[in-house]
């Protein structure tokens, strides 16, 4: 017999019609598939009178009994709380497990305001078919990351020349370690018909984003994209690059110069060597979808995109945001630069 379900309306009916006939409710089980306890118990809350078995007051009854004994739902009954959510799902792209850590943490004595990632899912998944639960359950997907054909494996290297202490199996193990912020990882996302790109830069230990507006793939507007946006970082947090061996890089030396950091290579068809890159690729298609033109984003607009990543907690922090990580190297670094000073 099978475990154990709900008796339907047409299952009550063939109970009411067999007890008139006088059937046994042994009998009317085995028929039916449920156990004589089943009936027993359904014959006991339901008999009209104390004599007679209804079928239509019965599954009347059932129905009641089961909307009495539904629980609200706890975010779709708290509207701040609902709007905290949905916000936070919405426009700055948070997944349910980040929401939820982030409300305990903001709200540590206030029980009410805090939901479990299995709540926030159920909440987004129990909306009816609409726009509103289409743009929630959108919010979820995070699309992969691919990054644009660069042309055949020869053009893409033969301008670029690497010094053997450049190779990434010569960087220093505290690059590695990621015990010490100031390392960069970068990339380039590459937009429609190859044709357009944005530069990301990201901190290995601190996980913290800066775009670059590109002006174009070529070597020079590459070198100046990166340029203008590391040169306003102090010495201390502007140590090294990781980058892969795409031709854009071809002006590394001058790169490295202008702002006194050292350029270090992955090797070949090893993504997983720059991995911060690669996973904030994949968080970037969000905002930056693949095959748009990344040309019409100002620099501004960017920045406003790298916000809300840096504003978004990680796991891997503790549910601390980039932006907090950040903060206290920025805090730390400059009281040693005073102390040493």
């Amino acid at each position: 017999m099978d475990g154990y379900r709900h008796l339907s309306p047409e299952e009550r009916a063939v109970i009411m019609l067999e007890r008139q006939r006088g059937v046994s409710l042994r009998q009317i089980a085995e028929c039916l598939g449920h156990s004589p306890s089943t009936l027993s118990r359904e014959l006991r809350r339901n008999l009209c009178g104390g004599r007679v078995y209804c079928a239509t007051a019965a599954s009347k009854s059932y129905q009641q009994r089961r909307q009495h004994s539904r629980r609200p739902r706890k975010i779709a009954s708290t509207p701040f709380l609902r709007t905290l959510v949905e916000s936070h799902l919405v426009d700055q792209k948070w997944s349910p497990e980040q929401i939820s850590f982030s409300l305990k943490k903001r709200y540590p004595q206030q029980l009410p305001m805090q939901v479990s990632t299995e709540t926030i899912y159920a909440h987004i998944y129990a909306y009816p078919k609409g726009e509103l639960k289409k743009l929630l359950v959108s919010s979820l997907r995070r699309a992969k990351s691919k990054r644009g054909a660069r042309g055949s494996k020869d053009s893409c290297y033969s301008s670029l020349k690497i010094a053997p202490e450049q190779l990434i199996a010569n960087r220093p193990l505290d690059v590695d370690s990621r015990e010490i912020a100031g390392h960069w990882e970068g990339d380039l996302i590459v937009g429609a018909m190859n044709k357009s790109c944005v530069g990301t830069l990201v901190e290995r230990k601190t996980g913290y984003l800066i775009l670059s507006r590109m002006r174009s793939k070529s070597a020079p507007d590459v070198r100046e994209g990166f340029a203008a946006n590391m040169k306003s970082l102090p010495d201390f947090l502007r140590l090294s690059m990781t980058y892969d061996r795409g031709a854009e890089m071809a002006e590394h030396p001058l790169l490295s110069k202008c702002l006194n950091l050292k350029v270090y290579f992955a090797d070949r068809n090893a993504p997983w060597q720059r991995g911060s890159s690669e996973n904030i690729n994949g968080l970037l298609r969000q905002f930056l979808p693949k095959g748009e033109d990344l040309s019409i984003y100002t620099q501004a607009e960017l920045d406003h995109i790298a916000w809300l990543l840096n504003t978004r907690p990680r796991k891997r922090f503790g549910f601390r945001t980039p932006q907090e990580m950040m903060e206290t190297e920025l805090d730390g670094g400059l009281i040693r630069v005073a102390l040493d000073s």
